[in-house]
């Protein structure tokens, strides 16, 4: 189909700006232990991916991947060591577009680190009773993140064969004074096929001009 030239110009800004995107979900799945009682705390983040922008490094390259709409939802509750709960709370938001993480390149090997932001501690009891603290959850060993790191995963992420899976788990334990902190990490993201994201980008066709 015939386009002009300034439609085609627009077409190739915008698959310059927004590279191949990813979808998927991190569970969050943590336990508190308290000498008075416990408080379980589960999070269910729905990542939006995109790739953005490419930088050389020794041996190979890095894809950055930008969080762009992603979301969070939590329930937790506090209980006593009988069991009787105290409380419960729910909580959903919507996550802050920035850079989480990126895809690395070397000898022909794709592994993966994501910072996970919001993944713990984001809401307490009540509904939609936000904490301001950003509790981040690594997945996949990589560069040191300035931030207040929850739980980390020590082991190198890779994708699948097909380049286009990042799916894993983890358990770790810490302590904190008198208080036991447990965590299951698992997660399966996506990437989406090309035809989708380039009908995202792509933007609206001029009419063909008639003849």
């Amino acid at each position: 189909m015939w386009q002009p030239v300034s439609a085609l110009l627009l077409m190739a800004a915008a698959m310059a700006e927004s590279g191949p995107s990813w979808g998927g979900t991190v569970k969050v799945d943590g336990m508190i232990y308290e000498p008075g009682g416990y408080h379980p705390y589960v999070a269910t983040i729905t990542l939006h991916l995109r790739e953005a922008e490419r930088s050389v490094i020794a041996g190979g390259f890095r894809v950055a991947l930008v969080s762009e709409g992603s979301t969070n939802d939590v329930r937790t509750s506090v209980h006593q060591t009988d069991g009787q709960m105290l409380c419960a709370g729910t909580g959903t938001e919507t996550l802050p577009k920035r850079a989480i993480g990126y895809l690395e390149t070397k000898a022909g090997q794709t592994t993966y680190h994501l910072a996970v932001p919001r993944a713990f501690g984001a809401f307490a009891c009540g509904q939609n009773h936000a904490i301001k603290r950003d509790r981040v959850v690594i997945i996949g060993d990589g560069d040191p993140e300035p931030t207040e790191i929850e739980t980390h995963d020590s082991r190198l992420r890779t994708l699948d064969d097909t380049n286009s899976v990042m799916t894993g788990s983890f358990e770790s334990t810490k302590t904190r004074g008198a208080v036991r902190y447990e965590y299951k990490i698992s997660w399966s993201i996506t990437r989406e096929p090309s035809n989708k994201w380039m009908q995202r980008t792509r933007p609206a066709q001029a009419s063909e001009p008639r003849r």
